[in-house]
């Protein structure tokens, strides 16, 4: 059950990544907490997210798939565990990021693949989804009994273009 469950949260993150309806954080975020019952509504855990995107708002910075794993498990974790125990598992999650990916740093994970659109996105695909299934192997550890109540996904209509409206707004200022 519990691997199953670390796989779908790290697809269901990985999907708002792909497409476009979500920066990486963004999408770390809301399928945990739409998946584990987190209670909060989805825009209001997209806001919560949202300036992590690109490294601290496109600031090459820390990496957005890493603050979006760190949030999410802070915000499950805080309301159970004392605080030490929540920035110990912060610091876990950033030191098994840093050793599966060489870095923490959005410019320099992403450096390689600047120039290439493409590869890009696919790079940052890949760390949206490594920074769900850590953030989820971190949080059930801790709190095994969320996996429990933890809800299949949903579908939701209307999502793709959404997305392309919210490119498309973007494009233009």
């Amino acid at each position: 059950m519990t691997n199953t469950l670390i796989e779908t949260m790290a697809q269901r993150a990985e999907a708002l990544f792909l497409s476009r309806e979500m920066y990486c954080a963004e999408a770390i975020l809301c399928a945990l907490n739409e998946g584990l019952g987190g209670g909060l509504p989805r825009e209001r855990a997209r806001g919560l997210a949202m300036g992590f995107g690109e490294g601290l708002g496109k600031a090459g910075c820390v990496c957005g798939a890493l603050s979006g794993a760190v949030l999410a498990t802070s915000w499950f974790l805080s309301a159970s565990l004392p605080s030490k125990q929540v920035r110990d598992a912060s610091r876990e999650l950033h030191e098994r990021f840093r050793q599966a990916h060489g870095s923490s740093c959005c410019r320099v994970l992403t450096k390689p693949v600047k120039a290439e659109p493409a590869k890009h996105f696919a790079k940052c695909s890949g760390l949206t989804r490594h920074g769900a299934e850590l953030a989820t192997r971190v949080i059930l550890s801790r709190l095994p009994s969320l996996a429990h109540g933890a809800k299949p996904p949903r579908r939701r209509r209307g999502a793709r273009l959404a997305s392309l409206l919210r490119r498309l707004a973007d494009a233009i200022g």
